[in-house]
């Protein structure tokens, strides 16, 4: 039985609309992804003419940022879209270092799950390739992110549920994004604030602070080959000047061997419950110190201290190498007779003999010479509030003494420590002057020493001293003896094996702040 000609011709009418909408739709439906031009030179977001294709950004896209010669770029979002992602790509035939243009967001609305993406990978020179996004305003509708390859600062530092993060390049990233729950693979690394629930993958990174205590009682799990360190950052790491300590007291689970890198004034202590197949393993450049306190430890990692234990270490250092570092580790004494270049001594660390130096910054203790001698320092000698300055005298022409173009003895409020030791058969009577820090630049000395104001007098193994800081040619560290006197009796383990013995270089520390720096006058407090 046929078809009616009029239901044929209805059945025909509508294919053909159907097919007009299927076949015609692909060529009006927007792309999911837009690439940033600015071509049309206004900076808004909603000019067409401002995107690779003619067309303005839709609900649920992604927009994309190459990299660009020329001046960095303000970008008004004056859309109402949310967006599923960012995407900043890598431009390989860029040469000559950092010339991509940078791109600067006032604000961006974002779906609840929603991805980043880019050609960052480790943290080095290929970042100039890579176009640097800024985010000055809010940061709304985000959720979950996940962030592989991308790199950008957000001011806000919104909060969102959920941030994983992988191959972060100089990874500020992970500084500017505050969550809850923390998944960082390899390439990254991120810190333990504002997390409960973090997952450190391989190849990725814990970063734990190296100036502040923190503690954090997030759960953390550590896959085979993941790290604690100070995190990843193309600024470094400079250390701090005070021992620190980051303590874990959640739960730690090591579902393989996790290494540790740690600067010399830092140390990580587990509270918590600690389990798990793996081991904790110092790292081959560790300096810090791991210590597990784990109240339940079913792990690899037995409690105790493990890592550089800091056992006394000396180094002789002789001949000159003017442009050759030295930086003397937490348990190491260094005795240079000879010259080197920049020169720091980690808290802990011990730095002697008669040398020259391009600068000297000392956060353990210095003492000059082989008992005594003198350290010349050609630019700045600097001290932080952790050093020690270990003095040896004599007689009036022979003792320690620092002479340097530029002198600061305090650093950001807290004043390093001055520990003057009297050797057995010195001679010493009342008005001879000890120039223990010859300043030969025009400038003041910077600060005190700790409980030592100018003017202030102290007593050694019964000598009496008047110390000033505008002595000498008007600024000098000078000493004036107020007393005759002569040296101790017992003999005195000063010079080379006191060094040696760190344990007995900072009891001496600890006992000089009693029995050295006894003020006869009124204290005027911290300078």
């Amino acid at each position: 039985m046929g078809v009616p000609y009029v239901k044929l011709a209805s059945a025909v009418s509508v294919a053909a609309v159907v097919g007009a909408v299927v076949f015609n739709s692909p060529a009006n439906a927007a792309p999911t992804a837009f690439t940033w031009t600015g071509a049309a030179g206004d900076h808004k977001m909603s000019t067409a003419g401002n995107w690779k294709d003619g067309q303005v950004p839709t609900e649920g896209s992604k927009l994309v940022f190459t990299c660009a010669n020329g001046a960095s770029e303000t970008i008004q979002n004056d859309l109402n879209v949310a967006l599923s992602g960012l995407d900043a790509q890598k431009m390989n035939n860029v040469t000559g270092g950092p010339t991509c243009a940078s791109y600067t967001i006032d604000t961006l609305k974002f779906t609840p799950d929603a991805e980043f993406s880019g050609g960052h990978t480790s943290a080095g020179d290929e970042e100039g390739k890579i176009p640097n996004i800024y985010v000055t305003g809010a940061v709304t509708g985000l959720s979950n992110l996940k962030s592989n390859g991308f790199d950008g600062k957000f001011t806000s530092r919104p909060t969102i549920n959920r941030f994983e993060v992988a191959n972060s390049g100089c990874n500020n990233i992970s500084y500017y994004i505050n969550a809850p729950e923390k998944v960082v693979g390899e390439n990254a690394s991120v810190p333990l604030e504002g997390a409960n629930n973090i997952t450190v993958k391989s190849g990725g990174q814990l970063g734990v602070k190296y100036a502040d205590n923190e503690t954090s009682a997030s759960k953390i799990t550590f896959e085979n080959g993941a790290m604690i360190s100070h995190g990843i950052s193309c600024l470094g790491s400079g250390g701090g000047s005070s021992n620190v300590t980051t303590v874990l007291s959640g739960d730690i689970v090591l579902n393989g061997n996790v290494e540790y890198k740690l600067l010399s004034n830092v140390t990580v202590k587990i509270t918590g419950k600690l389990s798990g197949p793996g081991k904790l393993v110092a790292h081959k450049d560790n300096k810090g110190t791991l210590l597990v306190e784990s109240s339940d430890n079913t792990s690899g990692t037995p409690n105790g201290q493990h890592g550089n234990a800091h056992e006394a270490k000396l180094i002789k250092l002789d001949g000159d190498k003017p442009n050759e570092p030295v930086n003397v580790k937490k348990g190491e004494t260094v005795l240079l007779n000879g010259s080197r270049s920049d020169v720091y001594v980690d808290e802990g660390g011990v730095f002697g003999g008669n040398a020259t130096v391009k600068s000297l910054d000392v956060a353990g203790v210095v003492a000059p010479g082989n008992s005594p001698g003198k350290i010349t320092v050609l630019n700045s000698f600097s001290m932080q509030g952790t050093g020690v300055y270990k003095a040896e005298i004599l007689d009036k022409d022979h003792y320690d003494q620092i002479v340097a173009q530029s002198v600061q003895l305090s650093n950001g409020g807290n004043s390093s420590k001055l520990e003057l030791v009297y050797l057995p058969g010195g001679t010493i009577k009342k008005g001879d002057t000890f120039t223990i820090i010859n300043n030969n630049g025009s400038a003041p000395v910077q600060g005190t020493f700790n409980g030592l104001p100018e003017g202030a007098e102290f007593a050694v193994d019964g000598a009496t001293f008047k110390i000033s800081y505008v002595g000498g040619d008007g600024n000098d560290v000078v000493l004036t003896a107020q007393n005759d006197s002569t040296g101790p009796k017992a003999p005195n383990t000063g010079g080379e094996n006191v060094a040696v013995n760190l344990a007995g270089t900072i009891v001496g520390v600890a006992s000089a702040a009693i029995l050295l720096f006894m003020a006869k006058r009124k204290s005027f407090g911290k300078k």
